[in-house]
């Protein structure tokens, strides 16, 4: 009765999962093979902000644990929770945000030397805020066959 439900939120997070990889490769190596970061500072000429920083490797990490948790548990025991449910709305508002602070920030990048054509670290950045973009998306996706795995559960 649920089969196509959990079959499609199993799908969802191993999207999600494999989106958060590529994140984090792009995050911590993006900068030909340095560090790249999220950004967001007003003032472009400053250093990355640490607060940003800490925020988006929480929540990278976070969400990359916390899937890979739920994703092992459904495949053991097909456990339906509530708290699914309510960690993938947190994870849309938490990836938007992340996202938004990313784009904004690589979006206005200019590197020390403003004629070069190729900007590899800004695509870069835009590629990491994009999949930021992606993975709230699928997050959403996600609340709903989690719902109604939920649902079916309790009818």
């Amino acid at each position: 009765m649920a089969q196509g439900p959990m079959i499609a939120t199993v799908t969802a997070k191993t999207i999600k999962l494999v989106i958060t990889m590529i994140i984090l490769f792009l995050y911590r190596r993006g900068d030909n093979g340095n560090f790249l970061g999220a950004g967001a500072v007003w003032n472009l000429k400053e250093d990355k902000n640490e607060d940003v920083e800490i925020l988006s490797s929480g929540v990278f990490i976070g969400f990359f644990v916390y899937n890979l948790s739920v994703l092992i548990t459904y495949c053991l025991t097909s456990e339906k929770s509530l708290n699914d449910c309510i960690m993938n709305i947190c994870g849309v508002l938490l990836w938007v945000a992340v996202a938004g602070v990313s784009l904004h920030y690589w979006l206005g990048y200019q590197t020390p030397h403003h004629q070069e054509v190729i900007e590899l670290e800004r695509d870069a950045g835009l590629a990491l805020g994009s999949l930021c973009v992606l993975n709230a998306a699928t997050h959403l996706i996600d609340t709903v066959f989690t719902f109604k795995l939920y649902e079916n559960k309790h009818l």
